[in-house]
């Protein structure tokens, strides 16, 4: 689908949500999409991440990769964080579209044992992969899924279905969500760490 054609749609569909949800002339302030998200407002929830990966392209990134972003973690750990969490989330995706199951669980309860530890053997694991390639697999992870959100029937964007994901750290209670609220955490989770990024470089480099 052309790039213009696209625009269009999404401009169209944005005014028309706009326009359901004003109550009594007064415009009603939309701070997100509303959910479920259509496809065209997740493609657009996913050009904004790329948007500003684009933009963090364009830093200094290999020369500041070894510098430390926190105690533990270096720039390049960050941005590694990122592209492991876009595969996570394009297997995921890729798993559930084919009608299969997963054979493992990320806990995700608020402790130690619970994302920390996946996040640092992801961490450790990716240490040995170029720069280059972090950045490059980030980016075709992330584009796979804004063309599966138009490529995708719709009831498969919305239907609930049960993802590797433990919140309460219980392995027999999996996250259970549509296709679509997974997409738009992506979304959240790549903004608010490429902001992290972006801050850290501005520090850095001023």
């Amino acid at each position: 689908m052309a790039e213009r054609p696209i625009l269009e749609q999404l401009a169209a569909e944005w005014a028309e949500q706009v326009a359901q949800l004003t109550d009594n002339g007064a415009r009603a302030r939309l701070d997100r999409p509303p959910f479920p998200a259509t496809p065209l407002a997740l493609f657009a929830q996913l050009e904004d991440v790329l948007e500003s990966w684009k933009q963090l392209r364009r830093e200094p990134l290999e020369e500041l990769a070894e510098r430390y972003a926190n105690g533990a973690w270096t720039l390049k750990d960050l941005l590694g964080h990122l592209a492991t969490w876009a595969r996570e989330f394009r297997r995921e995706v890729e798993t559930v579209t084919r009608g299969e199951v997963f054979d493992y669980v990320i806990p995700f309860a608020l402790s130690v044992i619970g994302p920390n530890e996946w996040n640092n053997r992801q961490a450790q694991a990716q240490r040995s992969i170029p720069m280059a390639e972090i950045l490059a697999s980030f980016e075709a992870d992330t584009r796979w899924l804004q063309d599966l959100a138009l490529a995708l029937p719709e009831p498969a964007l919305y239907e609930e279905v049960a993802f590797p994901l433990s919140p309460s750290g219980d392995p027999a209670a999996l996250f259970k969500a549509p296709i679509a609220f997974l997409v738009l955490g992506k979304c959240q989770h790549d903004l608010y760490h490429l902001a992290q990024i972006r801050a850290l470089l501005g520090r850095w480099t001023r």
